[in-house]
């Protein structure tokens, strides 16, 4: 054999197994709730890794409309980016579904074993410890939270405030419409208002009368998002949209190379903290410069 048939075959058998390996890699439509820079990054990340060709829509472009328009290319999988991409395209029952940037496993349909992915939840514990550590003097944290979504997360918190000598002042509603008067209800009885993933408290009216009740009262508002760290808030755990694009790759590769692997739903693995120092010094709160000088200052 000559050196030149040698290495066509070489070549031959390389071109063979990149087209095996694309063969069921396959295409992923990518709806993004929103055009904006995490969306980006996650979509980026799942690039990344997932192996696979990727169609990125914005659920913008065309709402009401998006289910046909993602059908309509035939793909192998769906990832939503967003809790509002997710929220319309959950219908979706004959296709692998996943998710990223969506802010806890609460949203997922019961029985779906079509849906797979990595939520924004971060443990009441990690929380904790990073709401102590940026606002050591808040013994009293209100949470307001809807009971069918938080009970779990709520109690645990109450247990991982307790074991720090610190108390939730905790309130529950049952619509969007109950948040208003029960943050309202907090007045003058907690240090610190802790917003947290819940999807019957986070709709934009109850986020800006929680901002509002911060300002007027003095009130530090901790949240798990770093757009509402920027809109007011002094302090955020928040997670790393890269990451998560390229952990629900590894979740999707893993249910092309085994079907009955799924569904797969996973926790953000990594979170950092970001602050508002702008916001810190309106409200009369002192962070300890150590902790500006190392965190992400959104303020900066």
């Amino acid at each position: 054999m000559t050196k030149r048939t040698a290495l066509f075959i070489v070549t031959f058998q390389c071109l063979l197994l990149c087209a095996c390996a694309l063969s069921w890699a396959g295409e992923v439509v990518v709806v993004k709730s929103l055009d904006i820079r995490p969306y980006n990054e996650a979509v980026a990340g799942f690039k990344a890794f997932c192996g696979c060709e990727v169609q990125e829509l914005t659920l913008t472009e065309d709402r009401n409309d998006i289910v046909r328009r993602v059908l309509a290319g035939n793909p192998d999988a769906v990832l939503a980016i967003g809790l509002d991409a997710f929220e319309k395209l959950k219908t979706i029952r004959d296709l692998p579904l996943l998710y990223a940037m969506v802010p806890s496993s609460q949203y997922i349909p019961a029985g779906r074993a079509n849906i797979s992915g990595v939520s924004m939840y971060v443990s009441p514990e990690r929380n904790m410890a990073a709401i102590l550590d940026v606002l050591p003097h808040a013994n009293r944290i209100g949470v307001v939270y809807d009971p069918r979504n938080s009970e779990q997360f709520v109690r645990e918190a109450g247990q991982a405030a307790q074991a720090r000598g610190v108390e939730i002042v905790a309130r529950k509603v049952a619509r969007p419409a109950d948040v208003p008067p029960s943050v309202e209800g907090l007045k003058g009885k907690i240090d610190l208002l802790w917003m947290i993933p819940d999807a019957t408290v986070i709709n934009p009216e109850a986020v800006k009368y929680m901002l509002l009740f911060s300002f007027q009262n003095r009130v530090p508002l901790f949240t798990f998002s770093k757009k509402y760290v920027e809109m007011g808030a002094v302090a955020g755990l928040t997670v790393f949209p890269y990451d998560m694009g390229v952990h629900a790759g590894e979740i999707y590769r893993r249910l092309m190379q085994d079907s009955d692997a799924g569904p797969l739903r996973m926790d953000s693995r990594k979170s950092s903290m970001v602050i508002n120092s702008r916001i810190a010094r309106k409200l009369g709160i002192k962070i300890r410069e150590e902790l500006v000088n190392r965190l992400e200052d959104v303020s900066r």
